[in-house]
């Protein structure tokens, strides 16, 4: 026997060291994988997030090679994600609305699947939403009515073509607001038999006409 040469009993010792070494390494990792739910099949792909533009939501996609029911978690700052959008049922194919959201605000979010959370290699991923289009006003140009000049007026130098009021409407209140200011001006308001102010709502329904000369008529008899 050749005293150089190692044993074959010493080679088979090293051989099963070896063996049990490995196994042990694997199984080690087979039992976080199994403890954790992670899986290669579970983990979210081409994540996307995109603003609503209405400032007030946003939509996160993401794949996987296996269906599942993810949850996004997220929230204002990265160290605060207790928000959670839950997805409702198992896919593969993943969108998942946040919402009510704060208009130009940053936002951060992760995925999880099971126990195992996702992020950005450690950092949250992050979108910002859109300002809010709701405070937008529209303005309205308005073209002023212009009254022609030989259009008569009538008691107390009043015209029925005159916005006195300022309301943006022209009637019978104009008249009356504008008689009521010239009462004790220079020019009299005439009356009619029976001393009926023609320019006086006799019957106080808002509106000076025919009616108010016949309701003064009747007191007067």
């Amino acid at each position: 026997m050749n005293r150089g040469a190692v044993p074959i009993k010493t080679i088979l010792i090293i051989v099963v060291m070896i063996l049990v070494g490995a196994l042990g390494v694997l199984g080690v990792s087979t039992v976080k994988s199994y403890m954790s739910g992670a899986s290669a099949d579970t983990e979210p792909k081409n994540v996307l997030a995109k603003p609503g533009e209405d400032g007030k939501s946003g939509v996160i996609t993401w794949a996987s090679d296996k269906p599942t029911a993810g949850v996004v978690e997220y929230g204002t700052t990265p160290a605060s994600l207790l928000l959670r959008a839950i997805e409702a049922d198992a896919t593969a194919s993943h969108k998942v609305t946040l919402s009510p959201l704060k208009p130009n605000v940053n936002y951060y979010f992760r995925i999880r699947v099971g126990e195992e959370v996702f992020d950005n290699n450690g950092i949250p991923y992050s979108f910002k939403t859109k300002e809010s289009s709701s405070g937008n006003e529209v303005l309205i140009s308005i073209t002023p009515t212009l009254v022609p000049s030989n259009v008569p007026t009538l008691a107390g130098g009043c015209s029925r073509t005159v916005d006195y009021n300022k309301d943006g409407s022209v009637n019978s209140v104009d008249y009356i607001e504008c008689v009521k200011k010239n009462l004790g001006s220079a020019t009299p308001v005439p009356t009619v038999s029976g001393g009926c102010d023609p320019t006086k709502d006799y019957d106080n329904n808002g509106v000076v006409n025919s009616l108010d000369r016949i309701k003064c008529l009747q007191k007067a008899n």
